[in-house]
């Protein structure tokens, strides 16, 4: 009886802790997203452009819904190199090197 009231208890306080871990990771997560601006947020790969930025005019990497892929900056998005691709890293959208074809 003793043993099936500490196994129990020992499921309850994991369970707990894994509730607790999942929420501090959230706001965690929550705090990072508010460090990104809006026009560099992103989820996915997809969710970033490079061109003009609709605001100021000038060339803009960043989230798609900011960018004005029609008017392009070749040098500035891909480099005078070509290798140059925007990525969605940590909820940010980068430039970073891309693989060599």
């Amino acid at each position: 009886m003793i043993k099936q009231k500490s196994r129990l208890i020992f499921g309850i306080v994991a369970v707990l802790i894994l509730v607790l871990a999942a929420l501090l990771i959230s706001l965690f997560q929550q705090a990072q997203r508010s460090k990104i601006p809006a026009d560099k947020y992103c989820e996915k790969d997809a969710d970033c452009a490079c061109g003009v930025h609709i605001e100021s005019g000038n060339c803009f990497y960043g989230n798609k819904n900011y960018v004005n892929v029609m008017q392009q900056c070749p040098d500035f998005c891909t480099g005078i190199h070509g290798r140059f691709v925007i990525k969605c890293i940590d909820n940010e959208c980068k430039q970073v090197f891309g693989k060599i074809a």
